[in-house]
């Protein structure tokens, strides 16, 4: 299943806008870029928001280069971001969520659910590159890796 490939990752205004963190406790260690936060962690910069229990985040040249988000058994990490205005979101929920910014790349693990509009896949890890607009999915379980979409409306044969 492929969802949407955009040269940059989410809107073009989401990498210059104000990053929101919001958690029950945070360390910030200037020297590596890198932030540990814990506690219903919130993360929001432009159309880009997660949601989790734990995160890690890294900046690098004064700019978030990468997130990797944790859930809790009974309440995974999500997230959502616009890729480009005319779309609708893309949200993700796992157990832990790596979100490569810089590089753009996302990889589910544990519970893995990517949306888009009426696209789905569901595994035990999905790994998207968002550039090159390739998916790979793997799953352990019964039933294996499932994936739905809604065909678009095309014409009519006769």
């Amino acid at each position: 299943m492929a969802l949407a490939a955009a040269s940059a990752w989410g809107l073009p205004e989401d990498s210059a806008a104000e990053v929101r963190v919001s958690a029950a406790e945070s360390t910030y260690d200037s020297t590596t870029g890198l932030a540990v936060l814990t506690g219903a962690v919130q993360v929001v910069q432009g159309s880009l928001r997660i949601e989790a229990d734990h995160v890690t985040t890294t900046t690098t040249d004064g700019r978030l280069s990468r997130v990797v988000a944790e859930g809790v058994a009974d309440a995974p990490a999500t997230m959502r971001q616009r890729i480009k205005p005319e779309e609708p979101f893309v949200t993700a929920s796992a157990a832990r969520i790596d979100y490569a910014i810089t590089e753009q790349r996302l990889r589910l693990e544990g519970g893995a659910v990517l949306k888009q509009g009426a696209r789905e896949i569901s595994a035990d890890v999905i790994f998207w590159h968002i550039q090159a607009g390739r998916v790979t999915a793997r799953s352990d379980r019964p039933g294996g890796v499932t994936s739905a979409w809604r065909p678009e409306p095309g014409p009519v044969s006769e």
